[in-house]
């Protein structure tokens, strides 16, 4: 076999459908929209991505899948405005909460997905183009030919790197199999395979979080699940109770695996 023969993403479409973790749908991200934006507004990965990032005060960037708002609103002071795009009215509802908190005017929020017709979407041509954690679609190609035809200077991916921010342990102790599904170094031979050759860095995060409750630490291991039996409950609040452990600020958590992310960035 030659490289040339590998189809990366039918590659990528078919360990995505063998996954552990299920794609979530608009009404998913709709009801975690407030529970997402409270677990990432204190992250350091947003501080992370952009000292990697480097933004330029000149630069119109288009953040696709922005979530509530976690790099478009931080980055809205260091380029001269952010289209932010998300699938979840919810999501972006959340980032209009903190848009106005904050008083921050060159955040512009816009409704529309991976597949939508962006031209039919109003969405221009930007100088640069992002996709933070937001490349879990089953087209990887289309959206990647998407972002890249959408910049006009730059590139930005943050993409998985093997179980990401899910933990094994914790399906482990739920008796599920785990399987993270393909991660960023499909997206780089698929990029290698456009013609495109990224830069490629790493952001990982602390193992450890402190909670200001019990309750907190709990949701930040549930949200990974849709669909916990009674019984399954249980456990993942024995197993986060067994590891929490009690410190002055509150209770602190770690989990075994790292939380990594690998930062892709090419120039047009």
């Amino acid at each position: 076999m030659r490289y040339s023969d590998i189809d990366w993403n039918r590659l990528w479409q078919e360990a995505f459908e063998q996954k552990s973790w299920k794609k979530k749908k608009k009404k998913d991200w709709d009801n975690r929209a407030s529970g997402f934006a409270k677990r990432n507004i204190d992250s350091s990965y947003a501080d992370l991505f952009l000292k990697l990032m480097e933004p330029d005060p000149s630069w119109n960037v288009l953040d696709v899948g922005c979530g509530p708002g976690t790099l478009a609103l931080p980055l809205a002071s260091r380029v001269k405005s952010v289209t932010a795009v998300d699938f979840s009215a919810s999501m972006l509802a959340e980032l209009e909460k903190r848009k106005e908190k904050e008083n921050i005017a060159n955040v512009i929020p816009l409704q529309a997905s991976w597949t939508d017709d962006w031209q039919k979407r109003g969405i221009p041509v930007h100088d640069v183009a992002l996709s933070s954690r937001s490349l879990s679609v089953f087209d990887l190609q289309a959206a990647l030919t998407k972002l890249n035809k959408w910049a006009t200077k730059k590139v930005f991916i943050a993409d998985r790197v093997g179980s990401g921010p899910f933990d094994p342990d914790i399906f482990a102790a739920l008796g599920r199999k785990f399987d993270p599904g393909p991660d960023y170094i499909v997206t780089v031979n698929l990029l290698y395979k456009m013609g495109i050759h990224p830069r490629i860095d790493y952001i990982e995060l602390d193992q450890s979080k402190t909670f200001s409750n019990k309750e907190e630490a709990l949701a930040s291991c549930q949200w990974m699940f849709d669909d916990l039996s009674d019984r399954e409950k249980a456990n993942l609040t024995a197993y986060v109770n067994e590891r929490l452990i009690k410190k002055e600020n509150g209770w602190e958590l770690t989990r075994r695996s790292p939380v990594k992310w690998a930062f892709i960035s090419w120039e047009k």
